[in-house]
């Protein structure tokens, strides 16, 4: 879950021969219909702009666990010195009532150094998102990593060598990736979109078909139905998102038990919600620098400028679209049976 987050890419290696049988096809794929499944978060003629696989879990359950962590720690250490500084005004033991809190100051010091190394340095006060931009006009992909010069990796699409990658970790989990190469050494890594495990492998398939399509045939092609022109992900850090986005990752199943099983559901979604949304508040948005966006302008009357959501899934509800939904993936799911 936490390959090229927590995890990095390994890089300055040899191209391994699974990663060259998983390389992504750059002509049609019969039977995949194109979709993001909820990377996308700009279109238009000129770019597509998607979020990387790190997108996911940003303030979820780890994060959360470590936050309930330190808050313990630090309301447990408060009262332990408390406690120990009445003690101390009482001239009860006094070398022990100043040896004491020390000791417990210094050990929730290395735990707070322990957890932003492990964990809050990748989360806490960073980006909202990390996007990737796909430019078909000038034939390019900008990765942002970071604002300021150097902050932004840069590469043509055509030296790009895409395939469907796997977890270091957990090698069920695919996204698409992409390698920068030195003939036939990895100099660099990065994923695109959200990440699936193996049983859903279409879905990256569809993913990688919906950007091959774009940068290879143009944007009146990704969407087979007028209906499919559409943005799910909104990457705004609001409160209604994260819960949005909390419920939908916590599985159909858990959530069709959620009136059963309100007791734990409620604290749980609630939980997550807020460690997501205290995670992305202390971020800040990403920002392409002045080059990029001056290769990425968009003529102000473009036809094929989608509209953006102001919160997740905001389309759904509109006249057609979740039947066309439940359509596109019956159609892929009898497509990949053939």
């Amino acid at each position: 879950m936490h390959t090229g987050w927590t995890t990095p890419f390994k890089l300055n290696r040899l191209l391994g021969r699974e990663e060259h049988h998983a390389a992504l096809p750059h002509h049609r794929q019969p039977g995949i219909i194109p979709d993001t499944y909820g990377s996308l978060i700009h279109f238009n003629s000129t770019y597509a702009d998607f979020i990387d696989r790190r997108d996911r879990l940003r303030g979820m359950a780890e994060t959360t666990v470590w936050f309930i962590g330190v808050v313990v720690c630090v309301v447990m250490v408060g009262g332990a010195v408390g406690y120990s500084m009445i003690d101390l005004f009482q001239g009860d033991n006094i070398l022990a009532n100043i040896v004491f809190p020390l000791v417990v100051v210094l050990m929730v010091c290395g735990f707070l150094w322990f957890t932003w190394r492990r964990q809050f340095n990748k989360e806490l006060f960073t980006y909202t998102h990390y996007p990737i931009r796909f430019n078909r006009k000038t034939r390019k992909v900008y990765v942002f990593r970071r604002n300021g010069p150097g902050g932004v990796l840069v590469v043509p699409w055509d030296e790009v060598f895409w395939h469907i990658g796997r977890g270091l970790q957990q090698n069920f989990l695919c996204d698409v990736r992409g390698h920068v190469m030195d003939g036939m050494r990895v100099k660099d890594t990065f994923a695109v979109g959200q990440y699936f495990d193996d049983s859903r492998i279409d879905r990256i398939q569809a993913t990688w078909e919906f950007i091959r399509r774009y940068m290879e045939e143009g944007p009146e092609t990704v969407a087979e139905h007028p209906l499919d022109r559409l943005i799910d992900k909104s990457v705004t850090p609001s409160w209604k998102n994260c819960y949005l986005w909390v419920g939908a990752s916590m599985g159909p199943g858990f959530v069709a038990l959620r009136y059963v099983l309100f007791p734990l559901f409620y604290p749980i979604v609630g939980l997550l919600t807020l460690g997501r949304w205290l995670t992305l508040n202390s971020c800040k948005d990403p920002v392409w620098p002045p080059e990029v966006e001056a290769e990425c302008q968009v003529e102000p009357n473009d036809p094929n400028r989608w509209e953006e959501p102001s919160y997740l899934w905001e389309f759904a509800n509109r006249p057609g679209v979740a039947e066309r939904n439940e359509e596109r993936m019956r159609q892929q799911s009898e497509n990949l049976e053939r």
